[in-house]
């Protein structure tokens, strides 16, 4: 599955974040635009999960993640929750 992340800053840090997670595994694949970053995720056999919460968990473990803005969502989803 894909999933795209969104940040203004520090996206080097975040995608050496993503990519040393074990599982799900995050594979960059390109930059959407200059903010956005698109990873192929994958799941070890037998496990599954939501990518986009485990994504920003990870950001928002980092020392600079709580004031950081960061938007993760699933390739062709249009929001994260809530009512339209």
């Amino acid at each position: 599955m894909l999933v795209n992340i969104s940040a203004p800053m520090k996206r080097d840090e975040i995608k050496a974040i993503l990519e040393a997670s074990e599982n799900p595994k995050f594979q960059f694949v390109k930059m959407k635009t200059p903010m956005e970053m698109q990873f192929e995720v994958t799941y070890a056999e037998g496990t599954e999960g939501d990518p986009t919460s485990y994504a920003k968990k990870l950001i928002k473990a980092q020392p600079w993640g709580a004031v950081l803005m960061v938007r993760a969502l699933i390739e062709g989803q249009a929001f994260t929750g809530g009512k339209i």
